[in-house]
This record gives structure tokens, sequence and C-alpha cells, in this order.
């Protein structure tokens, strides 16, 4: 069945079914609704729980041994599958099929994925999901709801906001959810109380001398090399998680290979600017690394990204930020070689 975020809590009131799809590129939005299907999955006695990643080279057999096997610890298992291309591909599709089919009552599965599109919708196992347990996808904000979102997220703070501070946040964030909600919590942690106006938006802005991962990316875009190393280490003194890092870096590479396919050496267009959420002044960035990034080094570059995500697992001996680092100079348009 296929449920919007929205109908995930009191779906969850009512009944929790055998395995759920999280599919989509807000990876705020997916993590909140994970976190309520792990606390509805705790009370319902499933007190173990194991994470699988089906990366390159992921024995799919594994998820069948461990989704029919008991636990050691517990009498039920939320297991959770992570597929960081959004495909099980012909090994894993039979696999999911197969234990679909009967699923393990003592095992909840959480399968997540990036946006799933309409072809991948058709296949056999994202059915066999869909008639086995529920598909939640998981669409961006547009820009004119968003500041309709901020203020929800505002009084979810226990804070307000004028109507300007939440336009000028959404210009801010363009389009970001994740970004938008750091915003609210830097806030509530300086300790501003009641409604936060436009003056209070723009003064905590100006106060914040740390880096984030926004500066990082608008960096390597606008082809700033030694800018976006220099960001770069400023995020890792400060001891914000490589995995962050690297979730804004795949996913401005991403895009720009979706549009770099899409507009075939074309400037992008307005509606294909609306349609990836590139908003303002990200129109120009992505417009000038469009036009030094070719294709196949931009397919080059999402294999750096695996490269560096089973780093940071712990899943090869590479150095995590030094990979990131690579990442970083080939996104801003140095040499090849340094890639």
């Amino acid at each position: 069945m296929k449920l919007t975020p929205e109908q995930l809590s009191g779906h969850l009131q009512r009944s929790l079914l055998p395995v759920y799809l999280l599919s989509g590129d807000e990876p705020l939005l997916i993590q909140e609704a994970a976190t309520t299907l792990r606390a509805t999955a705790r009370n319902a006695g499933y007190a173990e729980r194991e994470t699988l990643h089906a990366d390159a080279g992921f024995q799919w057999e594994n998820l069948l041994e461990r989704a029919n096997s008991l636990s050691l610890f517990s009498d039920k298992l939320l297991l959770e599958l992570h597929i960081p291309n959004g495909k099980p591909g012909q090994k894993g599709g039979p696999i999911l099929e197969q234990y679909l089919s009967s699923p393990s009552p003592d095992t909840l599965l959480l399968i997540y994925t990036p946006r799933i599109d309409a072809a991948t919708q058709k296949t056999r196992w994202f059915k066999a999901i869909d008639n086995a347990g529920a598909t939640l996808a998981f669409w961006p904000v547009e820009m004119a709801q968003l500041p309709g979102w901020i203020n929800r997220r505002f009084q979810a703070a226990g804070l307000s906001c004028t109507p300007s501070a939440a336009q000028l946040l959404a210009e801010r964030v363009e389009g970001n959810l994740l970004a938008a909600s750091q915003e609210i919590e830097k806030l509530k942690l300086a300790g501003i109380t009641g409604c936060v106006d436009e003056e209070q938006i723009i003064s905590g802005v100006s106060d914040s001398a740390r880096f984030d991962v926004f500066t990082l990316t608008d960096a390597a875009l606008a082809g700033k090399t030694g800018r976006s190393l220099k960001v770069l280490q400023g995020l890792r003194s400060e001891g914000v998680e490589a995995t962050l890092v690297l979730w804004s870096l795949s996913r401005e590479i991403r895009t720009l290979l979706e549009l770099a396919l899409e507009c075939r050496g074309a400037p992008p267009s307005d509606a294909q600017c609306k349609k990836h959420r590139i908003w303002g002044k990200r129109k120009s960035l992505v417009g000038a690394a469009l036009s030094r990034t070719p294709p196949r080094r931009l397919e080059h570059l999402l294999q750096q990204c695996a490269a560096a995500d089973q780093a940071i697992k712990g899943m090869s001996p590479a150095a995590p930020w030094d990979l990131l680092a690579q990442l970083i100079t080939g996104l801003s348009g140095s040499s090849p070689r340094a890639d």
C-alpha cells in the first residue's frame, strides 16, 4: 500500500506491517519518519536493531538469512536496509521478492532508497514491497509552501515567527529542509524565546562564524577549490560528521549529472531548475559547474562518493576526509588527476 508521510502516524496507531520503504531526497523527513517507525517497533517488542548497507559487493543472501533467523538477544528484530542507488539489481530484486512472499512475523524490515522513479515503481521487487507492506515517498517542499513549513517547525520548537522571518529563512536555505531545521535549532539554543522576527534571523545568521556544508558546496560549484578546501577543514575542526558532508556533496553531484543528461550541453531552463529545486543565485553556480564538468566526470565523482561512503563506514582503509577533499577538488574543476 502507498502511504503519504502525513498518514504514517495514524497508520501506525492501527497496525504495523512487515516492511516499509522510505524513498526520497529529503533526509530530514526520512529520518523523522524512521524515528517514528523505530519507536513504534520498540513498543511492539522489536528490541534488537540491525543495519545492512547494499553497497557494491553486498551479499544479498545475508539479508534473507538474517531476516529469517531467530535473534540471540530478542524475540523480534528490526532490520534496516539501505540501498544507496535505489536499485537492488538482478540479485537483490529476486531475494526481496522471495522474502516478501512470506515475511517473517518476528522481523520488521525498513528499506531506505533515494527517489524512486516511475519505471522502478513498476518492477516486481517494488510491487512486492507495496503488496506486503507500505511505500512512502518524501517529496520536496515547494518554495511557495516552504514559509508555512518553517512556521510549523518554529511552533514544534516552542517558538513562533513573523511571516517576514519565515520568508527570509526560506530564501536563505533555498529549499533545504535540513538547513532550515538547523537554523531554527540554533535560534532556540541561543536562548531566543517568543516570536522570532526578521532582525533576529539576520542577527542569528550574521553572528554565526562557523562554516557550514552549504557554504562548502556553493564554493565548489563556483569553482573555488582553495576556498572549498578551507571550508572543509573548518567543518572537520568543528566536529561536523563526514556523513553530512558526503550527503551534501553527493546530492549536488547527482543533481548535476541528472541535469547534464537532460540538458545535453544547453543551459538548464527555469523549468528544469524548479524541478531540481535550484533557486536564486544557485542557478548561476549550477550553470557554471555544468559548463566545466562533463557527464563522464560526474559519473566518476559519484563513484568516488561510494568510495568515501565505504571509508566512513569503516569498510575500506582509506581516510574519509582525504576522499572528501578529492571529491571537492574534482567538483570544483581542478585537474582529473587530483580526483
